[in-house]
């Protein structure tokens, strides 16, 4: 279907969901109202037939929206695959909604709490090199670096670079200013670069972005406050899978493990990482379909598309099928393990459904093989997918969880 066809098919399903769900409501009301209740048997019907047209138009919007890019026109007519993408849709709104109360708390921050002041702690939309004009980072100081940098003394606090999540197709630093406050309070310069999202860019534009983002915060953090010698790599979900990707590429390139892997801007030098800190990431891009399938969105995902739409490109694009090859080939694994960060700690909640705990359980278990100095595994209890990041956006007195993982994110820097 040509861009116009797909248009107007659009507005008609988004009219036709109006009307159908305009209909049931209607319907389900004048059920409950006398004298109506008696004609509740021949109301039933319709609310049942208009649901189901709505369900359909729901999914098929969501096709429209997020599966027509790098696929033939495609739409679900198979009513197991509608209610899982409904389902999947529910899901997303309902977490859309939990942010709600972050939208808030910025607000309070920003033009109460902080006012003037935030210009001077957050240099916003700094270029770092990206292949793409328009990505930049900003950067968060905290109040100790720019006492340093007044008294002259060198700069040393630890920089945490975030990279957030999304499916590989959404998301912007902006988002994620709360956390980055937060990260800020706690002594830590901060730095969140906006990176390229499908369908603008695949898998190696968003290693190109992650990877120049790092070589600028090794150059200039240190007129930030930030020591470019302890540079941490931050990321949740997709972003957990970039900043763990892009860290053992480098490490099996050039450790020379493993000869498919082609180096991205071999002209610049990734910096030494110091530690990983990966927030419900997925790490087995082939797992991770499987998963995706079952639920019914693997069509929606941009996952599959960015990463090459093939088993073998599943495969190089997978930190942990990486080192398990790594590991079998058996070949300069001492100088893989001296390559790969010698800190690294898991969160990932037991309760995920978006991404399931088994794919960060394979993973800190190969790299418990290489004997991590210090490879960190936490599990909280009753914790989703968003929790992780939310929990770092949150103040303790607002969620049970931050305070943990505050607790857990300093053990685990100042070692």
């Amino acid at each position: 279907m040509t861009d116009l066809q797909i248009r107007l098919l659009r507005h008609a399903l988004i009219i036709a969901l109006g009307g159908s769900y305009l209909i049931c409501s209607t319907f389900l009301i004048l059920m409950f109202i006398p004298p109506f209740t008696l004609f509740g048997c021949f109301f039933l019907p319709i609310i049942v037939g208009c649901s189901v047209i709505g369900a359909y138009c729901i999914a098929w919007l969501l096709y429209l929206s997020l599966a027509q890019t790098d696929r033939k026109f495609n739409i679900p007519y198979n009513p197991k695959r509608i209610i899982k993408v409904n389902y999947a849709g529910f899901q997303i709104l309902w977490t859309s909604i939990l942010y709600l109360p972050l939208l808030a708390e910025y607000g309070y921050l920003r033009f109460f709490v902080l006012r003037k002041k935030l210009r001077r702690i957050i240099k916003e939309d700094i270029f770092y090199g990206s292949q793409t004009n328009t990505n930049r980072l900003d950067v968060y100081i905290p109040d100790t670096a720019k006492l340093q940098q007044q008294l002259f003394d060198k700069a040393t606090h630890p920089v945490i670079v975030f990279v957030y999540g999304g499916a590989w197709s959404s998301g912007d630093k902006i988002m994620y200013v709360l956390l980055a406050l937060r990260l800020r309070q706690l002594g830590y310069v901060v730095v969140v670069p906006n990176y390229t999202l499908y369908p603008n860019g695949k898998i190696d534009l968003m290693i190109s972005d992650i990877k120049r983002s790092l070589v600028w915060t090794k150059r200039y953090i240190d007129k930030y406050g930030g020591d470019p010698n302890k540079i941490h790599l931050m990321g949740h979900s997709a972003g957990a899978h970039l900043v763990s990707l892009v860290t053992v590429r480098d490490a099996i390139i050039k450790s020379q493990t493993n000869s498919n892997l082609e180096d991205i801007d071999p002209e610049l030098e990734l910096p030494k990482i110091h530690g990983l800190i990966l927030l419900s990431g997925v790490f087995d891009i082939s797992s991770h379909f499987i998963w995706e399938s079952n639920r019914g969105v693997e069509e929606l995902s941009a996952m599959a598309r960015v990463m090459g739409d093939k088993q073998e490109s599943f495969a190089l694009n997978s930190p942990t099928t990486l080192i398990e090859n790594a590991l079998k080939s058996n070949t300069n694994i001492d100088q893989l393990k001296s390559l790969i960060p010698a800190k690294i700690l898991f969160i990932h909640g037991d309760k995920d459904h978006v991404v399931p705990l088994d794919s960060t359980l394979r993973f800190n278990g190969i790299l418990s093989e290489l004997n991590i100095k210090d490879l960190r595994l936490i599990i909280p209890t009753e914790t989703d997918h968003g929790d992780p990041v939310i929990g770092f956006m949150y103040s303790p007195l607002k969620n049970n969880l931050t305070s943990q993982l505050f607790f857990e994110l300093a053990d685990f820097m100042s070692h």
